[in-house]
């Protein structure tokens, strides 16, 4: 596997930007991950994955509650937001943090998506993974005994998200979850088991469904994510956010997770989709990336996002303080931009 040129950490303000991401994406657009599988090295990178003790500017303050929830499968507390008014027939979104303490991800950074949530109207719920579960509070997506409906901590995250709609009045159809490093992985392991749940999952920086670290290895072929929803299943649209420069989820494992869920989108809602986008844009802000859309007759089912510059803990920095508050943005108006539809369907 070829190393990121390390020139991919230059000031992009003293040269073009668009010049500048369309050669970063060419060296490394250019590497090959076998079908079915992850090179074990590349796996092992996604199970150890963690996001450090981030710091920032002191962000929005919102009111923010702590709560807990238990099922059969354990217990988890849970942060929530609701924003002003009445949450009736309001979205929901379900955000899953990375490794290490959830305070210093969360809490320390004044709950940044907070105020995207107050800006365009949907209640917010961090669940919080224990260190009774996990030492380094990983949600554990790479577990065969938490991939599964009904079990697990994915039980625990569907109830959770079943709670809030029932005493919030939330509108069914506009509910979403996501999440980036473990979280991320966590999503989409709750958008194969819950597809009926989940109208839209944005996981970043995460990893392939069904990623097994004995030995490592993963089927990127969609079949497993379809076999799991079993007759619920459909195409389930989705954000992903790979940063470039990561050293801890490699960027190959960024576009092993997209052509994995591409091919259960084919699966599920027997579509002609190609694994190239069908548009390319780029933006500056926060950082310069591309954004890859993939679409069909009409329908977004993906967007796939290459900041560059930013390593693993700085791409969830990104994602959890103010200074990142445009990609927050950017990932809840393509969540929020999809509904639940019926089986089989994805818009």
């Amino acid at each position: 596997m070829k190393t990121i040129d390390t020139g991919l950490r230059t000031d992009f303000s003293r040269r073009p930007a668009l010049e500048s991401i369309r050669a970063a994406l060419r060296r490394i657009v250019g590497h090959v991950i076998s079908p079915g599988r992850i090179a074990p090295p590349v796996a092992l990178a996604v199970l150890v994955s963690g996001l450090g003790a981030l710091s920032g500017p002191e962000a929005h303050a919102s009111e923010v509650t702590q709560r807990s929830y238990t099922n059969a499968a354990g217990t988890r507390d849970y942060y929530l937001h609701v924003p002003p008014g009445d949450p009736a027939g309001q979205p929901l979104m379900i955000y899953l943090h990375g490794c290490t303490d959830p305070q210093a991800q969360l809490a320390g950074n004044g709950f940044a998506l907070t105020r995207v949530a107050d800006e365009l109207g949907f209640v917010l719920a961090y669940p919080i993974q224990t260190r009774a579960a996990n030492e380094r509070h990983c949600w554990n997506w790479f577990d065969p005994a938490n991939q599964q409906r009904e079990a697990g901590e994915p039980s625990i995250v569907a109830g959770i998200t079943n709670t809030l709609i029932e005493e919030f009045g939330i509108d069914r159809d506009r509910v979403y979850v996501g999440g980036y490093s473990a979280g991320g992985g966590m999503s989409t392991v709750m958008a194969a088991t819950y597809p009926d749940l989940y109208a839209a999952i944005a996981p970043m920086a995460g990893g392939p469904y069904g990623t097994n670290p004995r030995p490592p290895h993963a089927d990127l072929t969609g079949a497993s994510i379809v076999a799991a929803m079993g007759t619920r299943a459909r195409p389930v649209p989705a954000f992903f956010l790979q940063d470039l420069a990561d050293q801890t989820s490699l960027y190959p494992i960024g576009r092993a997770n997209i052509l994995q869920w591409l091919g259960a989108d084919r699966r599920a809602g027997n579509l002609t989709l190609a694994d190239t986008p069908t548009a390319v844009a780029t933006t500056t802000d926060p950082v310069p990336a591309t954004i890859e859309h993939y679409s069909n007759q009409g329908c977004e089912l993906a967007q796939f996002l290459t900041p560059i510059g930013p390593d693993h803990i700085g791409g969830g920095l990104l994602m959890q303080s103010t200074n990142g508050l445009a990609l927050q943005r950017r990932m809840m108006d393509f969540l929020l931009a999809h509904r639940l539809p019926g089986p089989q369907r994805a818009c």
